[in-house]
């Protein structure tokens, strides 16, 4: 509705109804000043005249036109005198002599006792004509307001006029009607009293016509402020909205503002609904009439249904802003509102809840709380663009489907972009908290495949300077998570940290990068690069990596290659994690050790759930021997550790036989001895309750080329070769056979056998021969 000066042309309609007769009267008291009392008029005396009765008045300083009368006849009906007239045309000109007020009635009656001047036939009334031009023309008629009404009461004492019956008005840009009209020229005030409806078309076409009914209007034309009551509803093509009392603000002669109490509203489209509600609504509209804003308080409530979402905004304030869209149709300028920005405050919240839709999977319900929520528009109106809470917000993702997670996200600031058909392109998000409740058929984060744990998961916790979310077109369906700046992660007694971290939903792949960091009560792993399967807990790290594997309470005596007592620690280029962390494999440069053992290789496997161990390339595993102390129970010194050094291409090592299998061409390094060989086979100590050092060597067997090299002292050396050798750390003994088995002693000489046996705690050599063959002794010459 852009303008509703048809008000003031209802006041002019009633006024100028009766003051033809308020001029006659006048004319009759001037005559009466200049000429002596006329007799009284008898009653059903009749005046005519051939060219019927005229009245005319002028304005005696410019000269200008006040008012033409013109009337077939007049007649005196009763004593004292009421006179009635006869097809009555006034035309009452403005000060300016620039137009006219044409009104026209075929029977007016005038009381002059009471000065009551009523017409009971309808009275035909067209505004503002120009002075040059003929308001009987209907053409001319057709330009301007038109109103048509009957039973019209004017009391020339107060200047109030009045009727009770229906009241109709055509004007150029629409029409109106009601029943039971008031004007009171001395308030300035047009009372319409009941069964009000306007039709506003403004220069637009017929179909966006704004049509406003109520049950009572009263206009001031002085304060320019239209009041109606006790409710109103306006109606413009699809949008429709209802009120209680209401208050319409005119600017000169332009629709400024409309205040409602109580409104509800609605615009129903093909495929997309807005309900809208607010104990109090104000509409601001611009100097041409557009609307351009609508504030709603207290309860302000705006729900947009479209075919694939719902999405309800509420807060203690919302502020629609509107920009105004000019095109051309059919030659001329039309203008509309375009919906461009939804402000809400105070408790501001935005909630989306997903729709079902063929084909496509139901999304979570999503709910944005803030103290302030934008929501922009894109070109058009009908689709947003964005949505922004730029101080604390939280969002809520509910889950609509089982296998569905419960997300909220805090943060010191949100940003929602939109794609296509209002689904979500992206989230952005800063200062970010985020709590996670998995559904009840997810694993804990520990349990292995299958196995079922009591009660429900622990929440997934994340910290991070800044996240941004992506969306699958289309769907509202979260494809990647990408957090940025002191990432934190937490589920149970899982923790993660690092620069970046990033979420493929479709997969549930995490991948963090930039120092890198993972642990639980297993153990931990540092790297540059972490990827870790959220839902087997399988993980590869790459880059500098470092791990941590604590011991384990429920494994099995003596089933650790090195010291299962101590935190097992791993340094290596890359690390991989399967099957729940039962199978881990380093490469590169790889370092293991736990305490003082410790093994360096290419690659290293290892399988908890075989119990196996496989390192290779580059093979170096070192285990210490901690001597018991032998001295007094007084004595403070203790035996230095006795290192056993194992260099080999390959290492294989078995738990249940506590056997490391070295091929490839060996080396074994044990105090002041080294055993070389094509493989050597350690047996290591069991953890019985009996022997700590479960990690130690008990004793090991040597295959193919064996060569032993001891050198008990400086200056003396022992070089025994053989196919096959035996070690036993216990009795520091060596036993040498297969083929021809020698010794060479530097101090003693060279001794051969079928077996030597050697003993280095007493330099005691134990030799045996093939049947039927002499072992051979050379003793050296002193």
């Amino acid at each position: 509705m852009r303008r509703i000066s048809f008000f003031s042309a209802i006041a002019a309609i009633l006024l100028s109804a009766v003051v033809a007769y308020t001029y006659k009267l006048r004319v009759d008291q001037e005559k009466h000043r200049r000429a002596l009392p006329p007799p009284s008029i008898k009653v059903g005396y009749e005046a005519r005249a051939p060219s019927g009765w005229q009245y005319q008045k002028d304005d005696p300083q410019t000269n200008k036109p006040i008012v033409r009368v013109t009337a077939s006849s007049f007649q005196a009906t009763h004593d004292p005198s009421t006179f009635e007239l006869h097809d009555l045309v006034l035309r009452l000109y403005d000060k300016d002599d620039s137009s006219y007020t044409y009104v026209k009635s075929a029977r007016a009656l005038f009381d002059e006792g009471s000065g009551i001047l009523k017409s009971e036939c309808p009275v035909y009334i067209v505004m503002n004509v120009p002075s040059d031009k003929d308001a009987e023309n209907k053409d001319e008629a057709a330009k301007h307001v038109r109103v048509t009404t009957s039973n019209v009461v004017y009391a020339t004492k107060t200047g109030k006029a009045s009727t009770d019956q229906p009241a109709s008005f055509v004007f150029t840009e629409g029409d109106g009607r009601a029943v039971g009209v008031e004007y009171d020229p001395n308030t300035h005030e047009l009372h319409l009293k009941s069964q009000v409806a306007l039709d506003w078309i403004g220069k637009g076409p017929a179909d966006r016509k704004i049509h406003v009914e109520t049950q009572d209007l009263v206009y001031n034309e002085v304060q320019q402020k239209i009041w109606l009551s006790p409710w109103s509803k306006m109606q413009r093509q699809t949008t429709t909205i209802q009120a209680l009392d209401s208050v319409v603000t005119m600017q000169d002669g332009v629709l400024h503002q409309i205040v409602a109490n109580h409104a509800v509203g609605v615009d129903d489209r093909e495929d997309r609904r807005t309900n809208f509600s607010a104990d109090k609504m104000t509409a601001i509209f611009d100097d041409d009439g557009n609307l351009i804003q609508i504030i709603g308080e207290n309860h302000a409530r705006v729900v947009a249904t479209e075919p694939g979402s719902r999405t309800t905004i509420t807060g203690d304030r919302a502020d629609l802003r509107f920009t105004v869209d000019s095109k051309q149709q059919n030659g001329q300028t039309q203008s509309d509102s375009v919906l461009h920005l939804v402000l809400a405050d105070g408790k501001a919240v935005v909630e989306s809840v997903p729709l079902p839709q063929p084909g496509v999977q139901l999304a979570e319900t999503r709910i944005l709380r803030s103290e302030h929520i934008e929501l922009e528009m894109k070109p058009g109106g009908r689709e947003v663009q964005e949505i922004r809470a730029p101080s604390n917000a939280q969002v809520e993702f509910l889950p609509n489907r089982p296998d569905q997670s419960h997300r909220t996200l805090t943060a010191s600031r949100i940003r929602i972009f939109y794609g296509n058909s209002s689904y979500i392109d992206r989230f952005e998000a800063w200062n970010v908290f985020t709590h996670t409740d998995k559904p009840a058929s997810a694993a804990h984060p520990k349990s292995a495949p299958g196995v079922k744990q009591n009660g429900p998961a622990p929440p997934a916790l994340t910290w991070s300077d800044d996240l941004i979310a992506t969306f699958t077109p289309n769907s509202n369906q979260i494809s990647t998570i990408e957090q940025t700046g002191h990432f934190r992660y937490q589920e149970g007694v899982r923790k993660a940290s690092a620069n970046r971290a990033f979420f493929e939903q479709s997969i549930n792949r995490m991948t963090l990068t930039g120092n890198a960091h993972v642990s639980d009560d297993s153990g931990s792993a540092m790297a540059d690069t972490i990827v870790m399967n959220q839902a087997t807990g399988d993980m590869d790290a790459s880059g500098r990596v470092v791990s941590t594997h604590n011991p384990d309470p429920n494994q099995k005596p003596g089933t650790s290659v090195l010291d299962a007592t101590k935190t097992m620690q791993a340094k290596a280029d890359r690390m991989q994690t399967r099957d729940n962390n039962t199978k881990v494999r380093y490469e590169g440069h790889v370092v293991m050790w736990q305490g003082a053992n410790r093994i360096a290789a290419d690659a290293i496997d290892i399988d908890r759930d075989a119990e196996t161990l496989h390192a290779s390339g580059n093979v170096v595993s070192e285990l210490v021997d901690h001597q018991p102390d032998n001295s007094s129970s007084n004595a403070t010194v203790t035996q230095p550790p006795i290192f056993t050094i194992v260099r080999a291409p390959d290492l294989f090592y078995r738990d249940d036989t506590r056997v490391a299998l070295y091929t490839g061409g060996v080396q074994l390094t044990r105090d002041k001895m080294t055993i070389t060989s094509k493989q050597v086979k350690a047996f290591l100590n069991p953890n019985n309750g009996n022997n700590s050092n479960d990690s130690s060597l008990d004793h090991a067997f040597a295959d193919g080329n064996v060569t032993v090299v001891q050198v008990p002292e400086p200056g003396r050396s022992r070089t025994g070769t053989a196919d096959h050798c035996e070690y036993y750390t216990k009795e520091n003994k060596v036993v040498l056979n297969g083929g021809i088995a020698q010794l060479v002693d530097s101090y003693k000489g060279i001794t051969k056998g079928a077996q030597l046996t050697y003993y280095s705690d007493d330099d005691r050599l134990i030799v045996e021969g093939v049947k039927n063959q002499v072992a051979f002794t050379r003793m050296r010459k002193k």
